[in-house]
């Protein structure tokens, strides 16, 4: 049964039974893990749970009452027991002090006499003191307390943390109910199939591309590429817009995907592309490149949208790889 409260988004059916079921049992744990794929609205997720958490008449399959003090509140964004926590804006990282502040906080009787929530989002992005800060709050939780941590990259949260935290995994929807949703939020039916595999089948990830037009945006990345190959472009060039705020480092994270659909086409000959647009062109610049500098540039774009997360310039990030990629040879030596 599609729940009120999911907002149409049937494949979050799964995660929210399992949870609301906990809750109806008694048997909600202190600290969840939220996580799941990108494109599946794991944050939007763990903020409807915590408001259901706050209703003061929820309905029995799951759904906020939305008339209650409480929802009125949580519909203002002003509920007094719900405290979201994310980097500041000028800050990569969640800080030490954001989480002493929530500790703080939460130690405190609730305005309301219900539940005190903490929502911390991206989890992943919490500094090493920050983390250690919040295990003292998961190890010693107070009266009527639950936190919520959402992150897609789990595995960058000390084990210490996730150990505490009962996992609920968002998983993407089969592929016909995807290929449903999606063509009923977008004009261009067409691109339905396309969008939905370069997005790993992640409902909102395809949107998202829709929207941003990526699919036309994708093209100008690749001829630019394939003109670095052919020495037609200016690594340095294309790094300048490439790294251009506006562009959020997009092109590198498509020069990513296609580096490994060119591996993929050199180890798995004749398998299908993620990229199958591509594929023709995939297949002949991986055949330009020695198949250990393929791996090693992938290393690089991936060290460089994760440096991208710290004070690092990025255009130097981009403009080394784009370099290499123009000057590797066949055998994997530079000119």
């Amino acid at each position: 049964m599609l729940l009120e409260t999911i907002h149409n988004f049937p494949w979050w059916e799964d995660a929210w039974t399992q949870l609301y079921g906990r809750l109806r049992a008694g048997t909600l744990p202190h600290a969840i893990l939220i996580t799941g794929q990108t494109g599946l609205g794991k944050y939007l997720f763990a903020k409807e749970f915590s408001k259901l958490l706050l209703c003061e008449r929820p309905s029995e399959q799951g759904a906020r009452c939305t008339k209650c003090t409480a929802c009125r509140l949580l519909e203002e964004g002003t509920h007094p027991d719900l405290h979201a926590i994310s980097p500041p804006e000028d800050k990569q990282n969640i800080l030490i002090d954001q989480i002493r502040d929530l500790a703080s906080v939460l130690g405190m009787k609730s305005h309301g006499g219900g539940r005190k929530i903490a929502l911390i989002h991206p989890a992943d992005r919490m500094n090493p003191a920050a983390a250690n800060s919040l295990l003292k709050t998961l190890e010693e939780p107070t009266d009527n307390t639950v936190l919520i941590l959402v992150s897609e990259r789990p595995a960058r949260l000390p084990a210490t943390i996730r150990s505490r935290c009962q996992v609920c995994r968002i998983a993407p929807p089969p592929e016909e109910q995807a290929r449903a949703w999606l063509s009923a939020q977008t004009e261009d039916t067409d691109a339905v199939e396309t969008l939905l595999r370069l997005s790993a089948g992640a409902p909102l990830r395809a949107l998202a591309l829709a929207q941003d037009e990526i699919l036309v945006k994708r093209c100008s990345w690749f001829e630019e590429l394939r003109g670095l190959r052919e020495a037609r472009e200016d690594p340095v060039r294309v790094a300048a817009t490439w790294s251009d705020a506006k562009q959020e480092l997009v092109p590198l994270q498509w020069f990513g995907l296609w580096l490994t659909d060119m591996i993929r086409s050199r180890q798995v000959p004749g398998t299908r592309l993620k990229d199958a647009d591509f594929e023709d062109g995939l297949r002949v610049l991986g055949k330009s490149v020695a198949l250990d500098a393929l791996h090693e540039l992938l290393q690089k774009v991936w060290r460089a949208l994760r440096l991208s997360e710290t004070s690092i310039n990025r255009q130097l990030l981009v403009e080394d790889i784009l370099i290499e990629w123009a000057q590797v040879k066949q055998k994997g030596t530079v000119t």
